[in-house]
């Protein structure tokens, strides 16, 4: 019994100044004693219960706790609760119960404990007393986890008094500290939060030293609250000192190390260092993968998600899949209760939770964890979407979209805002893929979801909608376009004003739509309030002006006021000139034409010699457009009375054509019929005689 004494003294030391793993390895044998020689019912077996009970309770193991608890707390009663229904010695084991339910989460169990040792402390110590504070002190906590937080506030508040009052700077004075800070910031209050556990801090440092567990907690909580305010670098000092600690205290395996080492990644990821998070995450999972850590598989997948998201940053797609698919199969088997192997066959499953969904009551405790646990699935299915895409899988990219999509809808509260995200990212894949009925479907379903929570007139549902209208557009159903187009333009104008840059885009679309409906005056005036707005913002130099005088200068073609599309063409070309290295080839294109329709055959020349250049920059020497646009540049000398220079165009044009084509094309033959018409011109006979042969040549073998 001596020995089991100091067993329980150095358990109790150990229990105090760390590591918990000694202090519970010396407190089992100190237990196996005296159950060996004082039996189960004596009160030194219920001392070391209750020792025992506190260490498992820090290093987490709530279970093991409540049942050392209930074991001392049954041996108490027994000997001592008979006389003494409430003795001090049974609500000391009350308070430690309570605490442990509500670290476990069990908010009713918890209050139901503290209720009775505020009311028995406070009859038998008096309310200013530091016991009091105690119970005051995990009354405050709870409230803080179960989201009341005015009452949080006032209890913690009186706890700090009192223990302000009699202990002075002290442990527990920084403890209520560091918790009203945890309750500021739960209020949306980090500056405060901020304030209070570095004053948590300070006093711990100088009441028990840098070195104590509760110094680990408090770190911790500055290291989210200064990951909330974006100050990563110290979030990332004070995670890196709280795992120092808490390594201390617990060993390098401890659960609690890889939620410290979760955030710390988190917060490297949100920095931008994806390869260092990337190995935060890894250290975090392999201590939760750990035999005895492995069990709880809710605390796992958000760490492999995390990690998933670093592998995407760091382009790792491949193991970034893998990873996702991990924490997908986690989430399914814990909402299924069995293992999943991947997305095959999940959709069957699906259907049975969606039926399970809805023989559900809304006030079914399972209600909202389904619900959640499904917009999980929903997210990481988001995710790997991603992947697959970056990776050019696009079918099976799609496929998981749309599964994502299907779980969304499964969910009993509905996220209209994941919804509609979901629907229009489906939408989008297959416009790319042209099928157009299908993306107006979901293009609809986004709508319709983004209305639910929003209403009908944000700048959200006005961008749905003038998607919607493109697809109409695409299919020719002009009316239904125009329509979708007005709505949109009337919410965009209510929601940013009549001269933002979405109003002239959406403007810009009616345009176009009025010049295929034939109605061209119409369009040009929308095209003059698109250059309006965009010369007001940008200025008459920016190159979405220029875009527009573009397509003004089409539908001058259009009218046939080639002189008008001419000056709209120029404008268009001197301000991309400004802005950007190449003009756009097609609006160079239509000017040239018009300069040889109108006989400016001088201007036609200079234009067509651009395009050359710009051809042969982007295509290569040996384009086919390249040939064609020689044979304009050739034209516009020949037109010009200048055979003899159009000569070496025509050849090289030729040349470009024997190198891209078989030897008998007929594009060939079109070039060798073009210079000998030319070498017929300038008199240059034998040059003309030596084409001719060729293209007689090339002729017959035609023939052939």
């Amino acid at each position: 019994l001596n020995a089991a004494e100091l067993y329980y003294n150095i358990g109790l030391v150990f229990y105090s100044k760390g590591p918990y793993s000694k202090s519970k390895v010396s407190t089992m044998e100190c237990l196996r004693i005296r159950r060996e020689h004082c039996g189960n019912n004596n009160l030194n077996t219920a001392s070391a219960l209750y020792l025992l009970g506190l260490i498992s309770s820090a290093m987490g193991e709530y279970d093991d706790a409540i049942n050392q608890f209930e074991e001392a707390l049954a041996i108490r009663r027994n000997i001592i609760g008979i006389k003494s229904p409430n003795h001090l010695l049974l609500i000391n084991v009350h308070v430690a119960l309570g605490n442990v339910h509500q670290l476990n989460g069990d908010f009713d169990s918890a209050m139901d404990s503290y209720s009775l040792c505020l009311k028995e402390r406070s009859e038998r110590l008096g309310k200013h007393h530091p016991s009091v504070s105690e119970v005051l002190q995990l009354i405050g906590v709870a409230y803080i986890t179960a989201a009341e937080y005015s009452k949080a506030m006032e209890t913690l508040e009186e706890a700090l008094r009192i223990r302000q009052s009699l202990l002075g700077p002290s442990m527990e004075v920084a403890e209520t500290l560091d918790s009203l800070g945890l309750l500021y910031f739960k209020s949306g209050d980090t500056e405060k939060a901020v304030e209070l556990s570095e004053d948590s801090l300070s006093v711990l440092k100088s009441a028990v030293g840098f070195d104590h567990v509760l110094v680990s907690k408090v770190l911790k909580n500055i290291g989210d609250y200064y990951q909330d305010a974006e100050v990563y670098d110290d979030a990332i000092e004070a995670y890196s000192e709280s795992i120092r600690v808490k390594t201390l205290w617990y060993g390098r395996d401890h659960t609690l190390l890889s939620e410290v080492l979760n955030e710390m990644g988190i917060t490297r990821f949100k920095k931008g260092d994806y390869m260092i998070a990337r190995q935060s995450f890894s250290q975090a999972l392999r201590i939760m993968r750990a035999d005895k850590n492995a069990s709880n598989k809710s605390l796992i997948f958000p760490t492999l998600t995390h990690l998933g998201h670093a592998l995407y940053k760091n382009r790792d797609f491949k193991l970034a899949a893998e990873t996702y698919l991990e924490s997908f199969n986690i989430q399914v088997s814990i909402i299924t209760g069995e293992e999943n192997l991947g997305i095959q066959g999940f959709s069957e499953k699906l259907t049975s939770i969606a039926k399970r969904a809805i023989a559900m009551e809304e006030d079914d405790n399972d209600f909202a964890f389904l619900s959640e646990s499904l917009g999980g699935i929903a997210s990481i299915l988001r995710y790997l979407g991603l992947v697959y895409h970056e990776q050019g899988d696009i079918e099976t990219a799609l496929t998981v979209n749309k599964l994502s999509l299907s779980v969304r809808l499964s969910q009993p509260y509905k996220e209209y805002s994941a919804i509609a995200l979901m629907a229009e990212t489906i939408a989008m894949f297959e416009f790319k893929r042209a099928n157009l009925d299908n993306a107006l479907e979901y293009f609809n379903q986004a709508l319709h979801a983004k209305k639910s929570y929003q209403g009908d007139s944000t700048i959200d549902v006005a961008r749905t909608v003038n998607n919607l209208a493109n697809i109409h557009f695409s299919l020719g159903n002009l009316d239904d376009a125009m329509k979708l187009y007005q709505d949109a333009l009337e919410i965009k104008r209510l929601c940013l004003g009549n001269d933002s840059d979405e109003v002239a885009n959406t403007l810009n679309n009616i345009a176009h739509v009025m010049v295929t409906a034939g109605k061209e005056q119409e369009a040009l005036q929308a095209y003059h309030n698109v250059v309006r707005i965009r010369q007001d913002r940008y200025g008459k130099n920016h190159s979405s002006v220029a875009t527009t005088l573009a397509s003004m200068g089409d539908v001058y073609i259009k009218l046939g006021k080639l002189e008008i599309a001419m000056t709209y063409f120029e404008q268009c070309i001197r301000i991309q000139k400004l802005n950007q290295e190449h003009c756009d080839e097609r609006v160079l294109e239509n000017l040239a034409s018009i300069y040889g329709k109108l006989g400016e055959w001088h201007k036609a020349e200079s234009a067509f010699k651009e395009i050359v250049q710009l051809k042969r920059s982007v295509q290569g020497e040996d384009s086919l457009e390249v040939a064609k646009s020689l044979d304009l540049l050739a034209v516009s000398y020949i037109e010009q009375d200048r055979c003899v220079d159009s000569i070496e165009h025509l050849k090289e044009a030729l040349r470009i054509r024997k190198a891209c084509l078989s030897g008998e094309d007929g594009e060939i033959l079109a070039s060798l019929n073009k210079l000998a018409f030319v070498y017929k011109s300038c008199e240059m006979t034998t040059e003309m005689m030596d084409v001719k042969a060729e293209f007689d040549r090339i002729q017959n073998m035609r023939k052939k």
